[in-house]
């Protein structure tokens, strides 16, 4: 689950960096210096906003075949 969670937060913040949605600033040196800070704070805050929805998809999926599947010994 954190590895589609990942997977898909770095696909989305390729994709607001290509489209334009988000351009970090890379004028000066001191710009240049935090960039990759700059890109890991965008992706966390994609991997944040779909996490929800993939432990809701996880959640629907343990409902549709019964919690008691994963207790049981």
């Amino acid at each position: 689950m954190a590895i589609l969670c990942a997977l898909l937060a770095s696909i989305v913040t390729a994709c607001d960096w290509r489209s334009g949605n988000w351009k970090p600033s890379i004028t000066t040196k001191f710009d240049k210096l935090l960039l990759l800070p700059k890109i890991w704070f965008r992706w966390q805050l994609n991997y944040l906003k779909g996490a929800p929805a993939i432990l809701l998809i996880a959640l629907y999926y343990a409902w549709s075949i019964g919690f008691s599947v994963f207790w049981d010994f």
